[in-house]
């Protein structure tokens, strides 16, 4: 509705004429017309009669104005967008604008879905546009089928989006299991957090994203973190990408704080009574290899040779091999005794 009454407006057409009411009415059926619903069909013939009959634009000109026409929308800069509008109609055909139309508001009536063209051209490229909107990284990303996503998304200094856990049934955790052996491990309640180290050079990133280097220290001489585990890493690893969970430890008590003790553990300051613990589950990357193709049994092996652990300030989550629903359900109830948020399930053999 809001482009048809742009379009109204830049082609100064009475607003109770019939070609007006044709735009704003255009999902009521008239007749045998099959266009119902289809707005830049009925934009067609409304334009037929008023634009020329060869355009006059390249591609790039085209390009130029849907670019404009997007971000002035998402600025709402009404003014500007039928500037846009004004241009292409009076430098392109009826047929012309159909097209550009569709692309405008992204439904192009082909009979086949985006998806369809994204499973086409690679089988995770769906599922980056979900998290990037951004089609020319895909383009550039995915273009090559035998690449998957883990392996594109993973790159040194440069957030990604981490894999999230879902709820089990636990009267089905051993079929979901394939009836082979898994790991339990406990749930900590901190902040899921990513650490990227390539030398001296440390850079943290939220699940969301947001960069907390300058909390947590972006060299050995800064931050509540990087100063007490420096040292701790293999002479031999010249960078690494690890995922865990960033968690405030009590020395006094030797305990982890949970959130309900109202601290946010990425505004900690240097005189706190709490210390900066990283707890490892994960590692990504290690010396410029990729571990995305890699089971979690192998990531483990190599995370936990990776690093010496210094209690408080940076663990590796202890993982129990379990194989029984019963398992399970003792590793639960422990957690529960321990005043635990709760425990997490996983396939060692899952990439």
């Amino acid at each position: 509705t809001l482009l048809a009454k742009l379009y109204i407006k830049v082609l100064a057409l009475p607003k109770d004429g019939k070609d007006a009411l044709k735009l704003l009415n255009y999902r009521t059926p008239t007749g045998s017309n099959s266009d119902a619903g289809d707005f830049a069909a009925i934009a067609y013939f409304v334009l037929k009669s008023r634009c020329r009959k060869e355009g006059t634009l390249f591609i790039k000109d085209v390009n130029d104005q849907l670019d404009s026409i997007a971000s002035n929308n998402a600025g709402r800069k009404k003014e500007l967008i039928e500037n846009s509008l004004l241009h292409l109609i009076a430098n392109t055909t009826a047929l012309e604008q159909k097209w550009l139309i569709r692309m405008i508001i992204k439904d192009m009536k082909l009979g086949f879905s985006q998806q369809t063209v994204f499973s086409i051209f690679h089988p995770d490229a769906a599922e980056l546009h979900n998290v990037t909107t951004d089609l020319e990284k895909v383009c550039i990303q995915l273009h090559d089928p035998s690449v998957c996503l883990s392996d594109v998304s993973i790159s040194l200094f440069s957030a990604f989006k981490p894999m999230l856990a879902a709820i089990a049934n636990i009267q089905h955790i051993e079929k979901q299991m394939n009836h082979q052996s898994f790991y339990i491990e406990t749930k900590l309640d901190g902040e899921r957090m990513q650490m990227h180290k390539d030398g001296d050079v440390y850079k943290y990133f939220s699940r969301n994203g947001f960069d907390y280097t300058q909390q947590f220290g972006g060299s050995p001489l800064e931050g509540t973190l990087t100063p007490f585990i420096h040292n701790v890493f293999r002479t031999d690893v010249q960078n690494c990408i690890l995922d865990g969970e960033m968690m405030a430890y009590n020395p006094n008590t030797q305990t982890f704080m949970q959130k309900g003790n109202k601290f946010d553990i990425k505004r900690m300051v240097d005189d706190s009574d709490l210390q900066t613990c990283f707890c490892v589950f994960d590692v990504l990357m290690f010396n410029d290899h990729k571990l995305g193709h890699e089971t979690l049994r192998k990531r483990y092996d190599i995370l936990r040779d990776l690093f010496t652990p210094i209690h408080g300030r940076i663990h590796v989550v202890h993982k129990t091999e379990a194989s029984t629903k019963k398992n399970v359900v003792d590793a639960l109830n422990e957690a529960i005794d321990n005043r635990e948020e709760g425990i997490m399930v996983k396939d060692p053999m899952s990439i």
